[in-house]
């Protein structure tokens, strides 16, 4: 690739169709979110750099535990997508007999990607028995004088 970064290839979601999983988790059909625009480097490097950094030795994860690494990639591509949803899909729909406002709050979706993710990564973590990745952690100090 001139100029370019060559592409990488992927570290987690590496089955075929790995593409049409994204799509059918946002509800998007291909016309509006290409394979191009899902295989970007903005999208699946990052989604998968951003899970492998919550996720130690992620390679070694089998059965259950990689359906829930899986997922969760999936649901970071989403989240990654889903701010230029809104400028890729129609707002209206015309028929021959109806007329459709097609409003999706894509900030809306975002937050719900971010949760389910979570909820992947903790599951993740209770079968391997690993912190938490994303439940906020907290310890408790005494206050300190610098007298």
């Amino acid at each position: 690739m001139k100029g370019g970064i060559s592409p990488m290839a992927n570290r987690i979601l590496t089955g075929d169709n790995w593409q049409e999983r994204i799509r059918d988790k946002m509800g998007i059909d291909a016309a509006y979110l290409p394979n191009s625009a899902i295989e970007q480097p903005d999208i699946i490097q990052v989604a998968e750099a951003n899970i492998i950094s919550m996720v130690p030795d992620y390679e070694a994860l089998d059965g259950d535990a990689r359906l829930y690494l899986e997922n969760a990639t999936v649901l970071e591509c989403c989240i990654l997508l889903a701010p230029s949803m809104a400028a890729r899909l129609p707002t209206k729909s015309i028929g021959p007999h109806a007329r459709y406002e097609l409003g999706i709050n894509w900030d809306q979706k975002k937050a719900e990607f971010i949760e389910e993710r979570n909820s992947s990564l903790n599951k993740l973590a209770e079968l391997k028995d690993l912190p938490s990745p994303t439940l906020p952690t907290f310890t408790v100090t005494y206050p300190k004088r610098g007298w």
